[in-house]
């Protein structure tokens, strides 16, 4: 149970984007019900994940890769739960579910790139600068817009998983995939395919 309450919506509110869901249906995600506290911060939340979700450079494969790596640095079951699902369906093996599930970055079902950008995202989650190899690594890989996109998703995602851990938000489990369609974003469009 959360330990605030959720707040009451105006009625006239209207989310920027169907992605997340919307309070006059009762679809609205619990992160984003809890976010409605503060109106201007959802609103801004759910158009920075619509922008990192349509409008990145990053691929589907690698965003998740990403997220769910930062789930884990931040100890949010909830952000894991809401991409777990997503994340398979965008190419992400069952063996590197399981890794980013045990925390173990380095496992041999990611290729270099892949390491090098858990790496990444441990060490932007842990600390104010990362390693400079690691960096030009990342950077030599992916590219300079790449890069800061890998960086904002942390930074979004701790928002949120600091939400959801301090406020105890329970995990919602809606079907993702009638949302992404609703913005043009398919899981099964462009997906990155997996053999490990």
């Amino acid at each position: 149970m959360a330990r605030i309450p959720y707040p009451e919506f105006a009625p006239d509110f209207r989310m920027p984007t169907p992605l997340y869901g919307s309070p006059q249906d009762a679809t609205l995600l619990n992160v984003f019900r809890m976010l409605g506290h503060s109106p201007g911060l959802l609103t801004a939340v759910a158009n920075i994940g619509l922008s990192q979700l349509t409008e990145g450079e990053l691929s589907d494969f690698d965003r998740e890769l990403t997220i769910l790596a930062g789930a884990r640095c931040f100890g949010s079951d909830y952000v894991w739960a809401q991409h777990e699902q997503l994340a398979a369906q965008f190419g992400i093996s069952t063996d590197q579910l399981k890794a980013l599930h045990a925390y173990d970055l380095d496992a041999p079902c990611f290729d270099r790139p892949q390491r090098d950008l858990l790496a990444l995202v441990a060490e932007v989650a842990a600390d104010a600068r990362a390693d400079d190899a690691l960096l030009k690594r990342v950077r030599d890989h992916r590219g300079d817009r790449q890069l800061v996109e890998i960086i904002g998703l942390v930074g979004v995602y701790f928002l949120v998983s600091r939400v959801t851990t301090t406020l105890d938000i329970e995990i919602d489990r809606r079907e993702l995939d009638s949302a992404l369609d609703a913005v043009g974003h398919s899981s099964t469009a462009g997906r990155e395919p997996s053999t490990r």
